[in-house]
């Protein structure tokens, strides 16, 4: 049977750290009949920093927001249904989701930064062109904090980086699952409630047909 998606990922937070983790899944679309919530796509396409984006980082950006603030129908919609037709998906980290989203108090609004997307767009590129193995260190040797300082963030700033299909919805539940990853650092960056905006960029990845690199970045100003 065939099967794709080598997923890993890395985060980092204001001080630094890092951590990756992987699914392999079968090569099958994902089948799922949802409402959208056109109060939040409304929201968003009134901002020319969301409007800008491709159809798949617009994704990131709604399905981010989706989770923050409807986190128990993300589960019935989105996690139990994908967790059906992909079983092997299920792990205690999937478990730990489905179970923190069913404590967790709704969230405000992310809202897309032209700054925080530029960074996120360089460093993707950066990694995609360059061939480079999941990092948050440029190809030039620039250090997360370099490259957050270099656009004016010294502190309360936060990065995932996914490798896989270029898929909104995929990038954002493998985030969130954090398979293999203990400290669950992908997954709080996403939930965490003081942070306010959000950056993202899918970049392809030189001589690896079909992989994307994903950068989501986060801040709290």
């Amino acid at each position: 049977m065939k099967r794709f998606y080598v997923f890993i990922i890395a985060f980092c937070i204001n001080h630094y750290s890092f951590s990756q983790g992987s699914i392999t899944l079968e090569d099958k679309p994902f089948n799922i009949t949802v409402t959208r919530d056109t109060s939040l796509e409304n929201q968003l396409r009134l901002l020319p920093e969301y409007t800008s984006l491709s159809h798949e980082e617009k994704e990131v950006v709604y399905w981010v927001n989706i989770v923050r603030t409807q986190p128990r129908e993300f589960i019935k919609e989105i996690v139990h249904p994908f967790l059906e037709q992909f079983p092997e998906a299920k792990s205690s980290y999937s478990q730990s989701l489905i179970k923190e989203l069913n404590h967790q108090t709704p969230l405000p609004v992310l809202l897309p930064s032209p700054r925080l997307h530029s960074i996120a767009e360089t460093h993707a590129k950066d990694l995609g062109q360059n061939q480079m193995s999941i990092s948050h260190q440029s190809s030039l040797g620039e250090s997360f904090q370099e490259r957050m300082n270099r656009f004016g963030y010294f502190e309360c700033v936060s990065e995932n980086i996914y490798e896989g299909k270029e898929n909104g919805l995929f990038s954002v539940l493998f985030l969130l699952i954090d398979a293999g990853v203990k400290s669950l650092g992908h997954r709080k960056n996403i939930l965490s409630p003081e942070v306010k905006y959000i950056g993202v960029s899918f970049h392809p990845i030189r001589g690896k047909e079909r992989f994307y690199y994903l950068v989501q970045n986060f801040s709290c100003d």
